[in-house]
């Protein structure tokens, strides 16, 4: 049976351990006593869970003490150690997520090249998504995707997705890009909407085509936060993306009682695991869909990530200083919802804005972590831009300015991206984003 504890291999890629190394360290741990069943088909029990997480992030963690900047949160800012404030003006690249387990647009742009693009517009922030595979494929970037001849990409020849992402963060960190690191799936074959995977129809999709347990989830959450833990501009991880469908917040739907589904439990036990690795990181949460606990109002229309109204009954036992709520909002580009249609639209938004997420600001930053669309160039029109202007309008009423834009490159299908498919900025998106930061 495959176990689900993570220890450092000789090339630092996280490593499966052996069955011997697990029974030691569950009979030094008296696990066995709490859990004997042993079986990866099916969620460990809360204390095993809990004392498996120690055990991970003492195992994988315990190196010298981090080196890095310790971010914090104070009255809905984020600070760094020296106590300077820094806003987020930030936008996703994705790639290291997808079937190419690097940056998108390689083929035809330098990734360095990118990066210096990426700063030269005025973002200071890059949320990048990665996923087991990332952590775990042996096969080289260049055997994934053509790279172009650049002084970036021929540095890749020959380099694992792991290997490239070191570099990646390297040079973000020398551009003093504030990066964080967004767990975005299960696998890179589709978004899946929970943080495990114990169903066999669906072994297919992760990197081993064995169970993912939630343990495993944390292993990999570890393994980041301490392989990068010296780069000072390493800010936060975002622990998943997008939960939905019998996600839950937490007890309270009389017809979800499994408690594997519910995030609030999940995520705060793996924000102790990764601030055990890493006390300098910031705790990144994205919302879920409705929760159907009959305290919120789950029939207004809500996006995948967008719901924190759970929050307000049963807060996140994470620390405050550490926490950011991190929503995705969409517009009618990407999902067509029934608020798009009042007469009032868009004057109707920001009751909902507030009711979902907004409300939570200042005790705690709410920086939405995905929004965009093609402003003008897509199915909806020009209502997309409508709604993009409105969003910005909404979050300048509230006093926020972070943000992470989706994205940079132009080829997501709904949204596109800051380029458009000539590679050529987007004059009327750069502008709305200058507006919302204020420059």
């Amino acid at each position: 049976m495959a176990t689900s504890l993570g220890i450092k291999g000789s090339t630092g890629v996280p490593v499966l351990a052996t069955a011997p190394q697990v029974a030691s360290l569950r009979a030094s741990l008296g696990l066995d006593a709490v859990d004997n069943t042993a079986d990866a088909n099916k969620p460990a029990n809360a204390a095993f869970t809990n004392a498996l997480a120690v055990a991970v992030a003492a195992k994988i963690g315990g190196g010298p003490p981090p080196s890095g900047a310790s971010f914090r949160v104070t009255a809905g800012k984020i600070y760094d150690g020296a106590g300077t404030h820094i806003q987020i003006r930030g936008i996703s690249h994705f790639g290291f997520n997808a079937d190419i387990l690097q940056p998108q647009y390689l083929w035809q742009m330098d990734w360095k090249a990118q990066l210096a693009q990426i700063a030269s517009l005025g973002f200071n922030a890059i949320r990048c998504p990665f996923v087991p595979q990332t952590l775990y494929s042996a096969a080289t970037v260049d055997s994934l995707s053509w790279l172009v001849n650049g002084p970036g990409n021929n540095l890749w020849h020959g380099l694992t997705p792991l290997q490239a992402l070191d570099s990646w963060m390297a040079e973000c960190d020398r551009l003093g890009l504030y990066v964080l690191l967004d767990y975005h799936s299960v696998s890179n074959v589709r978004q899946y909407p929970f943080w495990f995977v114990f169903n066999p129809a669906d072994f297919a999709l992760t990197y081993n085509g064995l169970a993912y347990p939630k343990e495993s989830w944390i292993r990999d959450l570890v393994f980041v936060a301490d392989r990068y833990k010296a780069n000072p501009h390493f800010m936060g991880i975002d622990v998943y993306n997008e939960p939905n469908g019998t996600v839950r917040w937490d007890a309270g739907d009389p017809a979800m009682t499994q408690s594997q589904y519910y995030w609030k439990p999940a995520v705060e036990l793996a924000a102790a695991a990764i601030l055990a690795a890493n006390p300098n990181l910031l705790i990144f949460v994205q919302g879920i869909t409705p929760n159907f606990d009959g305290i919120e109002n789950s029939t207004m229309p809500i996006n995948w990530g967008e719901n924190f109204q759970p929050e307000a009954s049963k807060p996140l036992l994470i620390a405050a200083d550490k926490l950011v709520l991190c929503p995705h909002t969409y517009g009618p580009d990407v999902s067509m919802k029934t608020s798009f249609a009042a007469p009032n639209f868009p004057a109707n938004l920001a009751a909902d804005w507030e009711t979902l997420f907004g409300r939570f600001y200042p005790a705690h930053p709410v920086i939405i972590g995905e929004w965009g669309g093609k402003f003008g160039a897509g199915t909806a029109g020009a209502m997309d831009a409508v709604w993009q202007n409105a969003l910005v309008d909404y979050l300048l009423s509230k006093g926020i300015s972070d943000s992470y834009y989706w994205c940079y490159t132009p080829n997501s299908g709904d949204t596109g991206g800051i380029l458009d498919n000539a590679l050529a900025v987007i004059p009327g998106k750069m502008a709305l984003l200058h507006r919302l930061w204020g420059v």
